[in-house]
């Protein structure tokens, strides 16, 4: 697995990140590169602090490569281009090959623009250098799914407990709830996960998660879930749920 570590100086949790990256990239057996995007970014289009994040000068950039090296080893291969950030973010994941998207959420406006349109597993690291606790979301889609999946390889190889939650709008619809956490066991079963927690809420799926996901130290899910004609549970919420869960994130396509 190759993965791509987004690393954009300053950024004082870097060492948090990397961490966390050299665990995850150590759990799926990946090959990390470290990207540092330099460019001049026009203000119109970002805030203060995104720009401040595209200008980095040599030292800073030095510096940066120095603690990766540290923590990660030389062996990650260290690149720095230059451009508009998001834009060489998803061009790098699209040429180069990657599996996966690791990077801290240091700005709100970039997090949702990378979320938006990355097609690879992208991790949103925002606290603390444990991952032992995971709360997947579904709703019985095949984009829940594949979130289920891939975190429940990452779940297995980090020993990490698993909690599976389904939202249903209703106490009349939680029969949908529970159809959706029966699929999600039957597609960790594929992947070897079979020690799960189970937890089904009633009301407004936002506010659900939310409330749940303080408890743990990562949250996935699909950006995309049913239609509405199926009952919408995941795919409507992502976006907002990104933007106010404190927990790490996991998206998966």
């Amino acid at each position: 697995m190759n993965i791509l570590l987004l690393v954009c100086p300053p950024y004082s949790e870097i060492e948090k990140l990397l961490k966390v990256a050299e665990k995850i990239g150590a759990a799926l057996g990946g090959k990390i590169t470290a990207l540092c995007v330099r460019s001049e970014i026009a203000q119109k289009y970002y805030s203060p602090f995104s720009i401040q994040l595209g200008k980095v000068d040599k030292e800073e950039e030095k510096k940066v490569f120095e603690e990766i090296t540290r923590v990660l080893g030389d062996e990650v291969v260290k690149m720095s281009r230059g451009g508009e950030l998001v834009s060489q973010v998803l061009d790098e994941i699209e040429k180069g090959g990657y599996n996966m998207l690791i990077f801290g959420d240091v700005d709100k406006k970039l997090t949702k623009k990378i979320a938006e349109y990355s097609h690879v597993p992208t991790f949103i690291y925002r606290r603390g250098e444990q991952l032992s606790r995971f709360l997947v979301c579904t709703d019985g889609s095949e984009h829940s799914l594949r979130a289920a999946r891939f975190a429940g390889k990452l779940a297995k190889a980090m020993k990490a407990k698993l909690t599976l939650l389904s939202v249903a709008k209703s106490e009349e619809e939680r029969s949908f709830a529970e159809e959706a956490i029966r699929k999600a066991k039957e597609a960790l079963a594929e992947v070897s996960v079979s020690e799960v927690e189970e937890k089904i809420g009633i009301g407004r799926v936002r506010e659900v998660i939310l409330a749940e996901e303080k408890d743990y130290d990562l949250l996935a899910l699909a950006p995309r879930g049913l239609s509405k004609l199926e009952r919408v549970v995941l795919g409507h919420v992502s976006l907002h749920v990104l933007e106010k869960a404190e927990s790490n994130i996991l998206l998966v396509r």
